[in-house]
């Protein structure tokens, strides 16, 4: 009885950091698309930045109340919306972010710096 206890203990936290991972990726993606130019998306011939800050919106939105969920009781499981958003976040930061570094800050610095 005690080593089952231990396990659950062990996988509940378990849950609680992936859900802390998944919400700190999305609202990174969220708060790197909400500083971008909008020019910058057009430039790099990406999505608009609307579809991008709806879908990293939603994303972090998902990943903050899933972890509340999570830390409200004690780490119920990661679901299937949580790897929803985290999968948004992860193409996000791995994609266009990296496309959309290359175009500089949508000001007036020169392209790239």
């Amino acid at each position: 009885m005690q080593i089952w206890l231990l396990v659950t203990t062990v996988e509940n936290w378990l849950y609680i950091a992936l859900s802390l991972v998944a919400v700190v990726l999305a609202v990174w993606a969220f708060g790197d698309c909400l500083v971008r130019g909008k020019d910058q998306f057009e430039r790099a011939g990406q999505k608009t930045k609307t579809f991008w800050m709806l879908l990293t919106g939603v994303a972090a939105f998902v990943g903050v109340v899933s972890m509340a969920g999570a830390i409200g009781s004690l780490g119920a499981g990661f679901s299937l919306f949580q790897i929803a958003a985290l999968c948004v976040a992860a193409v996000y930061l791995a994609g266009p972010r990296g496309e959309l570094k290359l175009f500089g800050s949508g000001g007036s610095r020169p392209y790239g710096y």
